[in-house]
């Protein structure tokens, strides 16, 4: 059963019949893999690498060890461009943990014509409302990562993509 409901979840404003309370508290490490290492290893020096299928040539970003049509392995690496596109999105205004202070957005992002998406926080639009946001941000919006200072090897050293000017 679930622990005592953290203040900062903002249940009051959603309707009670869809509230359920819950908490989860979880510390875990897992195997990330040859693939997603190596991802992780070239984003630290703001790179973006994908693989790419030997057979029908598909860009896998991030990088998949198989590919998802041919069921070949892939083993070709390539750095792909800085640029990607908004396939959809969706804007949170609630708070959830360690995730940004609300409102946020969250996308699937299609980087430089790979044939996956990858999801990521977009950011540095101003929008007041959802209306707003939806005229400045759509399918199709061209967006660029920005790197934070100081990276790891980490997902997070893109702090999030903004929509190219």
């Amino acid at each position: 059963m679930p622990d005592e409901l953290d203040p900062s979840v903002q249940t009051d404003e959603v309707n009670a019949e869809f509230k359920y309370p819950f908490h989860w508290d979880l510390d875990f490490s897992l195997n990330i893999g040859e693939d997603n290492r190596k991802f992780f290893e070239a984003i630290e020096d703001k790179k973006i690498l994908g693989k790419k299928c030997p057979e029908c040539g598909a860009t896998f970003v991030p990088p998949q060890e198989v590919c998802v049509e041919c069921y070949v392995e892939t083993e070709e690496w390539v750095e792909v461009e800085q640029h990607g596109v908004v396939e959809s999105y969706t804007a949170c205004f609630f708070e959830f943990g360690d995730l940004p202070e609300p409102p946020y957005i969250t996308a699937a992002i299609r980087v430089a014509d790979s044939d996956i998406c990858m999801l990521h926080f977009i950011d540095d639009i101003e929008y007041e409302g959802h209306d707003e946001l939806v005229e400045k941000l759509h399918k199709g919006t061209e967006v660029e990562p920005v790197w934070a200072d100081e990276r790891e090897g980490h997902i997070k050293d893109i702090t999030h993509w903004r929509p190219v000017e």
